[in-house]
């Protein structure tokens, strides 16, 4: 018998709804939205612009159609969400000052959860839910976090790279993200402010600061940033973050994150004592960035150490390495490690690891001080 799974709040939301369509074990059986227009038909939205990136995932014919015609149930709000004893699993994609209350609500419903990034805006929040978290995944109930890049084919290949020892000891790792905007079309424009959303650095660096950790294998121990707020003037927090950092075991890394582009890339490099790997990603085949030269959307190179480029091996990705299909494929396995009774890809206190080296980042910023995370909760819980 499928499992039922609910999805809340239906902008990036949308991705997940794509990632339970189809799937064998778990089926869409309900959305809700504070948005008339995306509770009214699959796509809501879409046709004024906002998360038309989604769009790709859905067969044609399903866009505009209600989803009550799909055999999709349509909930008021969360509550009547939990309400319901039918419903076995949430999707959590609400705007991020709402998780910690909202994921409270879903624990104790004792509902399985996909929790949108960041777990919590403070790390003392998410640390007050911890014991209510462990208690559900005592008894069976599954609590994963949206770091849905962990499941971009290139990054597992590049996490396989470093695991195998391809590239020796790794010691260092750099990540740069250049992207248009944070769309200025969300729910009340929560995004725009950093009391929200938690501003740039863990709305959406959280992620890289996930990858740094994820990729090598390692603790991040130590953080540096400089950040601009001066281009955006609507957002009340940094466009820019630049991020120096070292590991726990002495390695470095650096991240850079831009939300000031006209198109999108990401490019990370990981180097070691035997070799090292370039990765790049884009989200059309046609980027601005690389003059439409290729049609491919990520490219992962790597070669030995002192090597010639004819001595280094090249993989190339197809849309699979896009996010909406990131997020879409990640649903589907979190939804197939609900049915299988087997552990998330991300965990909560994943979550709460990126939240507290994000948190962190962002003091560091504000100080201009290098701060070590460890030291930064042990002196003051922020």
């Amino acid at each position: 018998m499928k499992r039922n799974a609910v999805v809340v709040g239906l902008g990036i939301g949308m991705a997940h709804c794509a990632g339970y369509l189809d799937h064998p074990d778990v089926r869409l059986y309900g959305v809700s939205d504070l948005m008339p227009e995306r509770r009214a038909t699959v796509g809501g939205t879409f046709e004024q612009g906002s998360m038309l990136d989604l769009r790709p995932l859905f067969a044609a014919d399903m866009l505009g159609r209600r989803w009550e015609d799909l055999g999709v149930r349509v909930y008021a709000d969360l509550d009547e969400v939990l309400a319901d004893p039918a419903v076995d699993m949430v999707s959590l994609c609400t705007p991020d000052h709402l998780h910690v209350a909202h994921t409270e609500a879903v624990l104790a419903a004792g509902k399985h959860l996909l929790l949108e990034k960041p777990v919590a805006l403070r790390p003392s929040e998410a640390g007050r839910l911890l014991p209510a978290v462990r208690a559900a995944r005592d008894l069976g109930t599954m609590v994963a976090v949206g770091y849905e890049f962990r499941r971009n084919p290139a990054v597992v290949r590049l996490r396989e790279l470093a695991a195998e020892g391809t590239l020796g000891e790794i010691a260092a790792f750099s990540l740069y993200h250049y992207r248009t905007p944070f769309r200025r079309d969300k729910w009340e424009h929560w995004i725009e402010r950093a009391e929200l959303s938690g501003g740039l650095i863990v709305e959406e660096t959280s992620h890289w600061l996930d990858l740094a950790r994820h990729i090598p294998g390692k603790e991040i121990g130590r953080v540096q940033v400089e950040t601009t707020d001066r281009i955006h003037a609507d957002f009340d927090y940094e466009d820019i973050a630049y991020i120096n950092g070292r590991y726990t075991d002495g390695a470095v890394f650096q991240i850079s994150h831009a939300l000031t582009g006209f198109d999108f890339s990401i490019v990370m490099q990981l180097h070691g004592t035997a070799g090292s790997a370039w990765c790049g990603l884009k989200d059309a085949a046609h980027s601005a960035l690389d003059a439409g030269a290729s049609s491919h959307l990520g490219v992962l190179a790597w070669g030995p150490q002192n090597g010639r480029p004819s001595d280094a091996q090249v993989e190339t990705f197809d849309e699979s390495v896009t996010e909406p299909f990131n997020i879409r494929d990640f649903t589907r396995h979190v939804a197939s490690c609900v049915a299988d009774g087997t552990a998330p890809p991300v965990s909560y206190e994943d979550g709460m690891r990126c939240l507290e080296a994000a948190v962190a980042a962002r003091h560091a910023a504000k100080t201009g001080a290098p701060v070590d995370v460890e030291e930064f909760y042990e002196s003051a819980p922020q």
